[in-house]
């Protein structure tokens, strides 16, 4: 039973004897400078990444490794734990998921069936009368799957999976329909590539933030959604149940601001260890000017007074001049799609702003 955490204080003794230092943001990761050079060194168990610009320190590392352990030597990046890692003519980074995706539609045995354009039903929380399954094992094993491809390269079923995956212990037939109708709009949408890069873009950090207000018609909370990108390439995004039960709009948002901006402090503090100097402030955009005025304002009132001191700290940090909230008009806000159910037009614009995109599709226009 101790043989995980061997391996593990085994292989950490050896990236710290080869002067790596680890990182106290994510423990994952291996830190590496000397002189102009760095590498970076990923782990899961026993699944290792090497980055550097130097292919020199790649191979020395690689040779030390070898010394300690019997390693395979896969060349250049092209799947790492089931996701597969593109390269474009630019030189940018893109991943999909797409044999995962079709090993999801197999198991689910859709194979050939009707495809969507949309992932989730938008009168969803309104059809909820419906039958019990006899037992969710079967419902419990798609959501376990569609977690990994959506929070690992499809923000655009990210609403879609968080919803359905608060129905694991009792599920209907109706949600059992939702997650078959999730894996049949990911089967229409298997090529599409996420961007992780974009060598054109100028700009650093940059985050959307959204609430969806009292959605859930059983216990009334709402969902939050954020979705980061770091010069051009996505990297962070999540939907997510509050907590607390809002009780206007203008709070579900001011809460969901909160919660976007604890992902950002993470990301401030993990953009050290890469010597990436970010630029403050960090821009958020919301489609809710009240809750903006929220942020701004001093006062004490008493629709206000009730919310949970914690959400509170936005305000300390947008006064440390860590971030600053402008508005977005709610049709250009890319984190709608984290918080609710959308209909197929407004999904395939969102989708690509947010990053998702068919390189072979690309590749073929004439530029």
């Amino acid at each position: 039973k101790q043989a995980a955490r061997v391996w593990n204080s085994t292989i950490h003794q050896v990236f710290i004897d080869n002067n790596f230092k680890q990182s106290q943001i994510d423990k994952c990761l291996y830190i590496k400078h000397s002189d102009n050079n760095s590498c970076y060194i990923i782990i899961h168990v026993d699944d290792i990444l090497i980055a550097s610009s130097d292919i020199d320190i790649v191979n020395e590392i690689q040779n030390k490794l070898s010394s300690k352990f019997q390693i395979k030597d896969l060349g250049h990046i092209k799947y790492f734990l089931g996701i597969q890692i593109k390269q474009d003519m630019k030189g940018d980074y893109f991943i999909n998921q797409e044999s995962y995706i079709d090993k999801i539609v197999e198991e689910s045995k859709l194979s050939g069936g009707k495809l969507s354009k949309f992932p989730l039903d938008t009168g969803y929380y309104k059809l909820q009368n419906s039958d019990p399954l006899p037992d969710n094992e079967e419902y419990r094993k798609l959501i376990g799957m569609l977690l990994y491809v959506s929070v690992n390269s499809r923000p655009d079923i990210s609403s879609s999976v968080s919803i359905l995956s608060q129905k694991v212990s009792k599920p209907t037939k109706l949600d059992l329909n939702e997650v078959k109708r999730t894996i049949r709009y990911l089967s229409s949408t298997k090529n599409l590539s996420l961007r992780l890069s974009n060598q054109n873009s100028v700009s650093d950090l940059l985050m959307y933030s959204d609430a969806n207000w009292a959605e859930d018609r059983v216990d009334r909370k709402s969902n939050s959604g954020f979705i980061v990108f770091a010069f051009g390439g996505t990297i962070s995004w999540a939907c997510r149940k509050q907590v607390c039960v809002s009780l206007s709009s203008t709070e579900a948002e001011y809460v969901a601001l909160s919660e976007a901006c604890q992902e950002l402090i993470w990301l401030q503090r993990l953009s050290q260890d890469f010597s990436i100097n970010i630029q403050y402030p960090v821009q958020i955009l919301a489609d809710n000017q009240s809750a903006i005025k929220m942020i701004d304002s001093q006062k004490f009132s008493n629709s206000t007074k009730h919310i949970e001191t914690r959400y509170h700290f936005i305000k300390d940090i947008k006064e440390q001049g860590l971030i600053k909230v402008n508005y977005v008009p709610a049709e250009d806000n890319i984190a709608d799609m984290l918080t609710k159910a959308l209909g197929g037009i407004k999904i395939k614009d969102l989708r690509t702003r947010g990053g998702l995109t068919d390189l072979e599709y690309e590749a073929s226009q004439p530029h």
